[in-house]
C-alpha cells in the first residue's frame, strides 16, 4: 500500500481550477508565525452555488483514490453524491485519506460567503496557486472560537496588523486612513492617527480614542491624558 497523497497536492489541484484561499494554521504560518498544525483549512470559491461547489470538489478530487468526505461534528462519512446537501447544511466538509485532514469551507467562521470576492482581492498569492488572506481578514476568522491556539494566533495577528498600520497610516490618504481605522483599531493605531496630516483623520482618531477610553481601555486613557 502506497503513501497517502499529500494534502498540499489536493489543495493545489483545487487551486488550479478554482479560487482557493488558505485559512487556519497554515495561513497563520504563511504570515510568519511559527506553530504546528494538524490539519489544513481552505476556503473554496463561495460564489459557486452549493451544488456547483460540491461538483467542483468531487470532480477535482475524484482522481485520488482512498479519499473520504466526512461531516465535521458527527464524523459520519458522506457519499460524494450527497456532498451538496451537506455543504448547504454545514458550510464545510472534511476530506480524509490524505497526509493531513483537509477542511474545505464554503461558509467559514466569522466571514460571510458574500465577502469572498473582497477577501480574495485583498489576499496575497502563494506559490501553490492559493491566496492567503490579509492580516485583518485572517484575524477575523480567529475571533470568537475560544480555543487556546486561536488566542495565540490572534495575539500574533493583532501585533502584525498594528505594525503594518503604524507603517502605512502616516502616508495614507485621508480616505485610505479612514477606511483603515474602520477595519482595525488599537490605541497605538489611533494615536498614530492623531499625527496624520489630514484634520479629518486626526478628528476621527480622537473620537476613536475617546470611545476606547469610555469602554475602559487604560492605554487609550493614558494617550488622552498626554
Amino acid at each position: 500500500m502506497g503513501n497517502p497523497v499529500a494534502t498540499a497536492e489536493l489543495t493545489a489541484a483545487l487551486a488550479a481550477r478554482h479560487r482557493v484561499l488558505m485559512l487556519g494554521g497554515l495561513a497563520v504560518i504563511s504570515h510568519g508565525h511559527s506553530r504546528p498544525t494538524y490539519d489544513a483549512d481552505i476556503w473554496l470559491d463561495a460564489t459557486l452555488l452549493h451544488m456547483d461547489w460540491a461538483t467542483a470538489v468531487t470532480d477535482t478530487l475524484s482522481i485520488y483514490p482512498g479519499l473520504r468526505f466526512v461531516a465535521i461534528g458527527t464524523w459520519v462519512e458522506v457519499p460524494p453524491a450527497l456532498l451538496g446537501d451537506l455543504i448547504q447544511r454545514d458550510g464545510v466538509v472534511r476530506v480524509m485519506g490524505a497526509s493531513q485532514p483537509l477542511d474545505i469551507f464554503r461558509d467559514p467562521n466569522e466571514l460571510d460567503i458574500t465577502e469572498f470576492d473582497d477577501v480574495w482581492n485583498r489576499a496575497t498569492a502563494l506559490d501553490d496557486g492559493t491566496r492567503v488572506p490579509d492580516t485583518i481578514d485572517l484575524l477575523v476568522t480567529k475571533q470568537a472560537t475560544g480555543r487556546d491556539k486561536d488566542m495565540q494566533d490572534i495575539a500574533f495577528l493583532e501585533a502584525k496588523a498594528e505594525r503594518e498600520y503604524l507603517a502605512k497610516l502616516p502616508t495614507a490618504s485621508a480616505e485610505q486612513a479612514a477606511s483603515m481605522l474602520a477595519r482595525f483599531l488599537t490605541p497605538k493605531v489611533a494615536e498614530a492617527g492623531l499625527h496624520h496630516p489630514a484634520e479629518s483623520v486626526r478628528h476621527l482618531s480622537l473620537g476613536y480614542l475617546k470611545e476606547l477610553a469610555a469602554e475602559g481601555d487604560p492605554f487609550a486613557r493614558d494617550i488622552l491624558e498626554k
